[in-house]
């Protein structure tokens, strides 16, 4: 997970209040447990979350190279004697110039239009999602930093069909046989465009089905009425459009819609 930048700054108080107490002992070795324990954890912490910030942050931050020398020497130094004035030389570029070098670019970086797109279509799911789903949210959200609008629409919509797979699972797949039976008896469309025989047995087999079969079926399995339906079949569309080759190229605005349309529709209907 990538860090905040209020996580960040908090890091580097957390390393001045370090360097602090090491400045009371001047050269003196560092013998007190706590003390090589928080060195420790700031170093592992560090060097865990380095490559997460080149990853998300590439073009803002410079190279962080050297902060991670730095912590590769403060851990090394937590396994052998040490004195307190050599944890403090290689604690000297985070305490000197880190907020000005480091913090400061990724403030600007969360602030950047890809940024907040990302926020906000996160934001639109969040309190409604299962582990599950949660996966092709973060890569829709990713997708959408880097402006790749459509590959974010596809996960998405992989998201919703998700959780139609696990209320179907949740339902039993007698009951879904069952609507797929009735909705296929039943004139005019949606339902003249069901596939014919639709039966599934596994979720081997759902996963191989239509997913116009699947919203269609929804009518019955789960009560949609038509409005419901039609709109899921335009977002289906969407997907479609976003997932082949072609002249459609959505914006930012269009995903978060993309994204709000099926909070409505799907997280908030579908338990």
């Amino acid at each position: 997970m990538i860090p905040t930048s209020e996580e960040l700054e908090a890091f580097h108080d957390r390393i001045k209040s370090l360097d602090l107490g090491l400045g009371k002992l001047k050269g003196a070795e560092v013998t007190r447990a706590d003390t090589i324990a928080g060195l420790a954890a700031v170093a592992k912490e560090w060097l865990r979350i380095s490559p997460q910030l080149k990853s998300a942050a590439d073009g803002y931050l410079p190279s962080l190279e050297q902060y991670d020398a730095a912590m590769g020497g403060v851990l090394t130094s937590t396994k052998q004697r040490s004195r307190a004035s050599a944890y403090r030389q290689r604690l000297r570029p985070f305490v000197e110039g880190f907020l000005d070098a480091v913090v400061i670019p990724f403030i600007r970086f969360e602030g950047s239009p890809g940024q907040v797109a990302a926020r906000r279509i996160s934001s639109a799911l969040a309190d409604l999602l299962r582990p599950e789903e949660t996966p092709y949210i973060e890569e829709a959200a990713r997708c959408s930093s880097v402006h790749c609008h459509r590959a974010a629409i596809v996960l998405l919509w992989a998201a919703a069909i998700a959780r139609l797979h696990t209320s179907i699972q949740s339902l039993g797949f007698a009951a879904f046989n069952s609507a797929a039976s009735a909705a296929s008896g039943k004139k005019g469309a949606p339902y003249n465009r069901i596939t014919k025989g639709l039966a599934v047995q596994s979720l081997a087999e759902l996963q191989r089905a239509r997913d116009f079969d699947i919203i269609a079926v929804g009518v019955e399995l789960w009560g949609l009425d038509l409005q419901t339906f039609e709109e899921l079949d335009r977002l289906l569309g969407t997907r479609n459009s976003a997932a082949h080759p072609g002249m459609f190229q959505p914006g930012a605005l269009d995903v978060q819609q993309f994204a709000e349309k099926l909070r409505r529709h799907v997280f908030e209907r579908i338990k």
